[in-house]
């Protein structure tokens, strides 16, 4: 709730609460009043931050802090990142921008102007034929989420983007065939990164006398390309899987033996990982502005 007081004959938003303890003035969070034998909040503070230079793994929690919030009560708090702003990842396991130990009674009003994007994951190798035994792919990796909330939100995202990071693509299985006399043998191809910031890196090619290629990395809009097969005339190992876009999964790795088949693509990362809470959007709820899911 917000208190207004009039002054010269106009109605004006408090945006701070002071009390005298001890005889020093102290900012107040939220302020009561007895009605009725009930106690009744009549003013909440709001905590309001600014996201003016890049980041990497963002704590909203820790900037509240810092612009004076007292880490447990139950505020509004107002983030805003600035337009051309990014917000990414160290690594699948962190989200870009989590809202840290922020408890469930605040409320968060996050309007965003920029580019907040979750890491992508890794190619999976390709299944190696020598040495002996002869492999199926590695699965790609799952990539990082975009946000992880813990109260609930609001946000406004038309001129910004909160994008998953893209699930590395499976490693190709490898080749290891007899036809006749005559024995083929290659590695698999590696699987191709996924989407996100950082990006998801290219999975090896598979060893064998014949190697697969490796996987290309990814980029922060695009999952990279499988690595081809290695080629033992006139047959070829399976290709690596391409690496999800942001906010999907990775593709399977090529299979050309069903006995040793292309590795699983990694999974995607959500946008946003609502933890049991609600979002509320303003704009920019869909693609582009919103790649992988909210859930």
């Amino acid at each position: 709730m917000t208190l207004s007081v009039k002054d010269s004959g106009a109605w004006r938003t408090i945006t701070g609460l002071y009390v005298k303890a001890s005889g020093v003035w102290r900012s107040a969070t939220n302020g009561y009043i007895k009605s009725g034998g009930v106690w009744r909040e009549f003013f909440t503070s709001a905590i309001n931050v600014t996201v003016s230079t890049n980041q990497t793994n963002f704590n909203l929690y820790t900037a509240a802090v810092a612009a004076g919030y007292d880490g447990t009560s139950a505020v509004t708090i107002n983030c805003t990142v600035n337009s051309s702003i990014v917000i990414n990842s160290s690594s699948t396991g962190s989200p870009a921008f989590t809202f840290g130990a922020i408890p469930g009674t605040c409320t968060v009003n996050l309007i965003n102007l920029g580019t907040i994007e979750g890491a992508g994951g890794a190619g999976g190798k390709g299944g190696n034929d020598a040495p002996n035994p002869p492999q199926g792919g590695s699965a790609g990796s799952a990539a990082g989420n975009a946000m992880n909330i813990t109260c609930p939100t609001t946000i406004t995202n038309g001129s910004g983007y909160i994008w998953g990071g893209g699930g590395g693509g499976g490693g190709g299985g490898c080749l290891n065939e007899s036809v006749g006399k005559n024995d083929y043998t290659a590695g698999g191809g590696g699987g191709g990164g996924g989407a996100g910031n950082a990006v998801g890196t290219g999975g090896a090619g598979g060893s064998s006398a014949a190697p697969g290629s490796a996987g290309s990395a990814g980029t922060t809009s695009a999952g990279g390309a499988g690595g081809a097969g290695g080629f033992d005339s006139p047959y070829t190992a399976g290709a690596g899987g391409t690496g999800g876009n942001p906010g999907a999964a990775g593709n399977a790795g090529g299979t050309f033996d069903a006995a040793f088949p292309g590795g699983a693509g990694g999974a995607a990362g959500k946008a946003i990982n609502l933890n049991g809470n609600s979002v509320t959007w303003v704009s920019g709820s869909t693609d582009p502005n919103v790649k992988g899911a909210v859930s």
